[in-house]
């Protein structure tokens, strides 16, 4: 006797803290229940459960128009799995979830979407990598003697370059666990690796007025100037490159910068400082972007080029601008909160770290000692 199968969308009691529940495909097969995730999220209040429907918001016709889908493509995989006499949640997931088919490639392209280009590069580093020890396997086969075995392939490079590759690796597995797709236990929860804190490059107040020096030297080269004024304004504001990268005229307003970060996905506002807007004053308004600036790398490989222009036997990279800012940031008495909360991190933990590079009541006191 074939099993029966029965579907509805259901929507979630927990409320999350934007007040919008979450809603699930319920399907009961001989008289057992399992939800899948839709990743649709709403108000409890515009939803209707006698219809199964979304209402009042204005994009209902859409959502509706994904359930609807959902809803058909269940219907169409019970007749495959009715013919086969083969009705059971195992085969409904090889179906609905794809589980079969779902490569380490496929994976990792569904992580690239919630991404942007320049925080998936390391990620495409891993793939090609797992791609030439493993060839594309299912994600499902991702066990920890894969994840050894990887390890011992990379174990020669730095210690945090090690960890950035695992960690990427383990981004991608929880996301597949996240959608349902991976149905082991996660292999990492038993293999462990540290990130190791190393000391952080930044620049003394003296050291940027000497970069700030090389925009009014006539025989610099308009391009070293510009990378110049680039690396200054992340000084200035403490922008990350992926910011700084896509920041648009049109998010500075009333004197300050207000956008969504590129990393974490946090509301950041900057006010701008007098240094900052000296920058803009000579800008090129009539672009939409504020600089022109290449890839991280050859950005990187250009502020070797103003390091000696302005004298300064320190590497420039774009992390030494943002810690520039936050160290100075410390040495001018702004409380730590507030550079959090400039520097867009999501705990004041990481802000902290700077507190242990800079401490000028540390260094006030340790004055008595010169008496």
């Amino acid at each position: 006797m074939t099993n029966k199968l029965s579907s509805t969308i259901f929507l979630s009691d927990h409320i999350n803290k934007k007040g919008l529940s979450k809603l699930y495909l319920q399907i009961i097969i001989d008289r057992k229940t399992k939800r899948y995730p839709l990743e649709i999220f709403i108000e409890p209040d515009n939803w209707d459960r006698a219809s199964s429907k979304v209402i009042k918001r204005d994009d209902k016709a859409i959502l509706n128009r994904i359930i609807t889908n959902e809803l058909a493509k269940v219907n169409k995989y019970y007749l495959v799995m009715r013919e086969a006499e083969n009705v059971s949640f195992e085969r409904f997931d090889e179906l609905f979830l794809n589980i079969s088919h779902t490569k380490l490639s496929d994976m990792f392209e569904l992580h690239y979407k919630r991404i942007s280009s320049d925080s998936a590069k390391p990620f495409k580093t891993v793939a090609k990598q797992l791609m030439f020890l493993f060839g594309d396997i299912e994600i499902n086969k991702v066990n920890l003697k894969i994840i050894n075995e990887y390890h011992d392939y990379i174990k020669d490079k730095a210690h945090n370059t090690i960890w950035v590759r695992h960690k990427c690796l383990k981004t991608v597995i929880n996301t597949a666990i996240r959608h349902e797709i991976y149905k082991n236990k996660n292999p990492y929860n038993n293999f462990k690796i540290n990130y190791i804190q190393t000391l952080r490059v930044f620049l003394e107040m003296k050291e940027v007025e000497a970069i700030e020096k090389i925009l009014i030297r006539p025989h610099v080269a308009e391009r070293i100037k510009h990378c110049a004024r680039a690396f200054l304004f992340q000084c200035y504001t403490g922008l990350r490159y992926s910011d700084l990268k896509q920041l648009k005229f049109d998010q500075i307003q009333s004197n300050s910068i207000r956008l969504k970060t590129q990393k974490t996905e946090e509301i950041i506002y900057i006010p701008i400082s007098s240094r900052a807007q000296s920058i803009l004053n000579v800008m090129d308004r009539t672009k939409s972007y504020v600089f022109k600036i290449p890839t991280n790398q050859k950005y990187n490989d250009a502020l070797k080029e103003v390091g000696i222009e302005a004298k300064i036997a320190k590497a420039l990279t774009s992390h030494v601008a943002r810690h520039t800012f936050a160290t100075i940031s410390i040495d001018l008495g702004i409380p730590i909160e507030i550079i959090s909360k400039l520097l867009g991190h999501k705990k004041i933990k990481t802000t902290q770290i700077y507190a242990q590079i800079k401490n000028p009541v540390l260094d006030k006191y340790m004055q008595n000692w010169n008496k």
